[in-house]
């Protein structure tokens, strides 16, 4: 029988969600803490199927490595995970696929915070190259508050977190896609709450079906094929004429606001891939061509 593991550091809303899926197809099903599994080169064969949930950064691109290439198939892959875990390293690979991303700036030093500012103007969006669910994400409304605020990445921040992406601030609501083998299952606006400006949902945000980017099924497509991701959240903002422009890509992808917000069953469609592939009947190849 065919095993499936969803890998995470917690089981979470959507955990529990993909674990009671797994268990509803009678597929012998568990949770593995990426904490204590003290994974070494022989590679412990611990599902058939393993879903990667792990919210740490460093943990899911460590046991990725190590699981990979061990019979054991993980959704996401290693190479995907270093990718998408890089907003500098999305941005890159997109743009090197000619898709559509949102303009930025390294900022590697405080000379570099004054130019992208200058560049920008204000308001622009300051975060971190590693990061998610809308932490550490500063919207810089006043430079010399900006300056005082780089003081604690100056002075406390170590390796990768000195390095932040500049970007200009789109307000107001921006859209989610959750594509699972190269289709979007979900689709959705994400709204900020009264008191913040971050649309993420779990800042606050509001979820609402309605949605205006009508390129999302093809921009879906060309980044699954850019990235190699098998499952991700697609953020995308949509340009006064009409047009989506990448913003982020997220190998863990959050579904709360899709299944709130559209009624999908996003955790039956990321099993029923998963499982697919690993039976062999080519959902993948079929999800990646169309």
């Amino acid at each position: 029988m065919t095993t499936l593991a969803v890998l995470a550091d917690r089981v979470g809303w959507e955990e529990r969600l993909l674990l009671a899926e797994g268990r509803r197809r009678g597929v012998e099903t568990r949770w593995l803490d990426d904490g204590e599994l003290c994974a070494g080169p022989d590679g412990t064969r611990f599902a058939d199927v393993c879903l990667l949930r792990s919210r740490s950064l460093s943990r899911a691109a460590a046991l990725s490595g190590v699981l990979a290439g061990h019979g054991v198939r993980l959704v996401n892959a290693p190479h995907a995970i270093r990718v998408c875990q890089s907003k500098l390293e999305t941005a890159r690979v997109l743009r090197t696929a000619g898709l559509p991303v949102l303009d930025f700036r390294v900022v590697l030093s405080r000379r570099d915070l004054t130019r992208a500012i200058g560049e920008f103007g204000v308001p622009c969006v300051v975060k971190p190259v590693f990061g998610g669910l809308g932490r550490r994400v500063l919207l810089v409304r006043d430079p010399e508050l900006a300056q005082a605020a780089y003081d604690y990445v100056d002075h406390f921040g170590q390796g990768f977190d000195r390095v932040l992406l500049a970007q200009p601030f789109h307000p107001g609501a921006d859209e989610r896609a959750v594509v699972v083998g190269g289709r979007v299952v979900a689709h959705y606006r994400r709204e900020p709450a009264p008191d913040d400006w971050r649309a993420n949902v779990s800042a606050g945000g509001t979820a609402d079906a309605t949605v205006r980017c009508g390129q999302i099924d093809a921009v879906a497509r060309r980044v699954a094929h850019a990235v190699g991701a098998e499952v991700f959240g697609l953020d995308l903002f949509v340009l006064p004429d009409g047009s989506c422009v990448v913003n982020e890509v997220n190998h863990v992808p959050m579904f709360r606001g899709a299944v709130r917000a559209t009624g999908a069953d996003v955790a039956g469609a990321i099993v029923a891939h998963a499982l697919g592939v690993a039976a062999g009947n080519g959902v993948l190849a079929k999800g990646m061509a169309n």
